[in-house]
């Protein structure tokens, strides 16, 4: 994993904890605003669960988590390397990201991952977007390699596939999540496949966006109302 730490004041003891999608960079969420007394950190990059991230400091930390973010903090809640949270909300992912009922069905998820060319990236993007209108957004998509969003998705592949083939294909997670926000037209991890993972998680407060695609963001414009 990779981080990076956006401080507004050296006196901040706060934290908001973002973990991004797979093959996303900060752009995604740039336009929110940090309240005051936070710092943000930055998590993407899942080719790895390793981070050297000190917590100590900050007495209130408020986890937020998008589409492949959230298999990304289950994973490190699992092995006991994540701050206690005072809140936990889920964005458009599941704990199970390559699942037929729960995530992105197997074979499309196999498809993306064979299939993956710059080619078919831009028809990713696309689809991630809700086509072309966030223009900046797309642009910042093709960021980075894609020899290397390759290998963060076939990284999640191999994990998720020995998930399924364990006696134990349904593992529950250590974190307790408070809320999470669904896009009706998720046409990335579908609506259906979302809400059937939080009910079965029993989430508190399950809450299905009209109209919305995988990307949320562009209907908040500051961090504290995701948690609000």
């Amino acid at each position: 994993m990779q981080t990076e730490l956006f401080r507004l004041s050296p006196d901040s003891d706060k934290l908001i904890l973002f973990f991004n999608g797979w093959a996303m960079t900060r752009e995604a969420v740039e336009h929110l605003a940090i309240p005051a007394g936070y710092d943000l950190l930055h998590v993407w990059d899942y080719r790895t669960d390793e981070q050297d991230f000190d917590w100590s400091s900050y007495r209130e930390i408020r986890l937020l988590a998008w589409s492949m973010g959230v298999w990304a903090a289950e994973r490190l809640a699992m092995q006991g390397l994540l701050p206690e949270t005072a809140s936990a909300v889920a964005v458009c992912g599941t704990g199970y990201p390559m699942d037929d009922e729960m995530g992105i069905p197997m074979e499309i998820f196999r498809g993306t991952l064979d299939g993956l060319t710059e080619e078919n990236r831009l028809r990713f993007n696309r689809r991630m977007c809700g086509g072309k209108s966030l223009k900046h957004l797309f642009d910042a998509l093709a960021a980075r390699e894609t020899s290397e969003i390759k290998a963060e998705l076939g990284r999640v592949y191999e994990e998720e596939s020995r998930r399924l083939g364990s006696d134990n294909p349904h593992p529950q997670s250590p974190l307790q999540w408070d809320k999470v926000l669904i896009g009706e037209k998720d046409r990335i991890i579908p609506a259906k496949n979302q809400e059937r993972f939080w009910n079965m998680r029993g989430c508190p407060q399950i809450e299905m966006v009209v109209g919305g695609d995988h990307y949320l963001f562009n209907r908040f414009s500051t961090w504290e109302s995701l948690w609000t």
